[in-house]
């Protein structure tokens, strides 16, 4: 197999016999200290998640330099939001000279930050500034351009912007579109509508992405069955279960089922996070990071909850470190004290 990093994502997407599974570009998770613990676990298509126009397109942003290192870096797709269409052209220009293989246009986030600068779903309530920004975002650049977006924005039936907007995107020449199959108002709650994919995947002449209600290799194969959607992207199941995309991947090829993770193997990765987010930060800010995602990791571990409830309030990496190598030893959680050395 070639390099996963090298991999065609437009191509295996209008290839019927791939099915591919993607990992949702997540703000606060999916950054540059979890996307290679991703690929090394199995996933073969990881974005830089959330990337501000504004931040990438002003010379004066300090997150401008972050942004295209690391998108010179990884050489992955990048996920980009805002709202004014010379802005957003500027900046994915910017991310393709930096080596982005793909642009993907968020319109379907629903943070109040973003909404005040009119991004992300907001645009769902005003179509025609959303085809600006991506006509001008597809005449900026090469490479291929997508959108992400919502059914629509309004918990209302009657209210299919989202699916309007997913037209638009294919008549202005977008490669693929991903429909998450909620409403902005939902968020993550409620019912994801299937029924919804499968509509779109026979309307357009253009991949979709189906995004939405996926937590395990069945539910991947039920989506692809059920909708005939050209691929899959799973959100927030992936926090603190990197394995997940590929086992679903494999699942869909060889029909392998999920092994077992045990706490050994659970513990390897972890470390192995908190050394990448200590060096990303290289202040307390690593250690404050690596305590969300703690307690996504430990999740189903029986009393793992003592343990966690540990490493939250630890300041120090190296006792962090001991406490995990002993629950990853086998040891019980209750009489866990941090004193094996760390290798």
């Amino acid at each position: 197999m070639a390099d996963k990093r090298d991999d065609n994502l437009l191509e295996r997407l209008l290839d019927p016999t791939e099915k591919p599974v993607c990992a949702a570009p997540l703000a606060g998770w999916t950054d540059a200290s979890y996307r290679p613990i991703l690929l090394d676990r199995g996933a073969r298509h990881v974005w830089v998640p959330f990337v501000s126009t504004h931040a990438v397109a002003s010379r004066k942003s300090p997150d401008r330099d972050a942004y295209v290192r690391d998108v010179a870096k990884e050489r992955c797709h990048v996920q980009i939001f805002g709202s004014v269409p010379d802005i957003c052209a500027t900046a994915a220009k910017i991310l393709e000279d930096a080596g982005a293989k793909t642009i993907d246009f968020n319109c379907g986030c629903s943070v109040r930050k973003v909404h005040k600068g009119g991004g992300g779903s907001a645009l769902l309530r005003d179509l025609d500034l959303l085809s600006a920004n991506l006509k001008a975002i597809i005449g900026a650049v090469s490479i291929p351009v997508s959108l992400k977006t919502r059914i629509g924005y309004y918990t209302s039936p009657d209210d299919r912007s989202g699916i309007e907007a997913c037209r638009r995107a294919q008549d202005l020449g977008c490669a693929w579109v991903t429909l998450h199959c909620r409403t902005a108002k939902m968020g993550f709650g409620g019912e994801p509508d299937w029924d919804a994919i499968a509509g779109l995947v026979t309307e357009l002449s253009i991949p979709v992405i189906g995004n939405g209600g996926i937590g395990t290799p069945d539910d991947s194969k039920r989506m692809f069955e059920t909708t005939g959607c050209a691929g899959v992207m799973i959100g927030r199941a992936i926090m603190g279960d990197p394995w997940l995309v590929g086992d679903c991947e494999r699942f869909m090829t060889e029909g392998a089922p999920r092994p077992k993770r045990t706490r050994s193997a659970m513990v390897e990765v972890m470390l192995e996070h908190q050394r990448r987010l200590l060096a990303q930060f290289q202040d307390k800010r690593g250690i404050l990071e690596f305590r969300k995602h703690v307690v996504r990791y430990l999740r189903g571990f029986a009393q793992a909850s003592l343990v966690r409830n540990r490493i939250v309030r630890c300041d120090d990496p190296g006792e962090v470190a001991r406490i995990l190598l002993e629950f990853g030893e086998g040891r019980p959680p209750a009489s866990i004290d941090g004193s094996l050395p760390v290798r």
